[in-house]
């Protein structure tokens, strides 16, 4: 990309303290685009390349903030896609019980977990709470991923204030 290019790149991007915000156009789910010599391409993605360089064969840009507006280089790396969807923020829109991992069964009652990995499901129980069933999907997701930084972080803050 030309230095004119990454210019106007640049300018379209909210620099600061925390994440650098896209201040263009995003797509349904928040992510940045950038057009350039007619292909669009996602902000984030130019981000890292332009501040880290090329973005390595089968890997995907990582946000570690959780936003996908955000092209600051230092809140991007690069991971497998497994890697990449372990680290979610937390539960999908459509969640009911609000835990990643975790859903009702109305037939018994209780909160069931259930992680997948790998393409396989890994049952973590029924509980009789959302949260001790959220408990019990944040421990199930620890022994699993790599790279579930949520988790691992708000585990070891509880730690310290232990």
């Amino acid at each position: 990309m030309d230095a004119k290019a990454q210019a106007r790149f640049w300018s379209n991007v909210q620099a600061g303290e925390g994440c650098w915000n896209w201040k263009l156009s995003k797509d349904r789910d928040g992510y940045g685009h950038f057009k350039y010599n007619g292909k669009t391409r996602s902000a984030h993605r130019i981000a890292y390349e332009l501040s880290v360089g090329p973005i390595p064969e089968g890997m995907q840009v990582d946000h570690t903030c959780h936003r996908p507006a955000c092209c600051n280089p230092r809140h991007l790396r690069a991971a497998t896609p497994k890697q990449n969807s372990e680290n979610m923020a937390g539960a999908y829109r459509n969640n009911k019980s609000g835990h990643l991992g975790v859903s009702y069964v109305r037939k018994t009652g209780k909160w069931m977990v259930r992680v997948s990995h790998l393409g396989e499901y890994h049952y973590g129980g029924t509980h009789a709470t959302p949260e001790l069933a959220a408990t019990a999907a944040t421990a199930l997701r620890n022994s699993l991923f790599t790279h579930n930084d949520k988790d691992r972080i708000a585990a070891a803050l509880r730690k310290l204030s232990a």
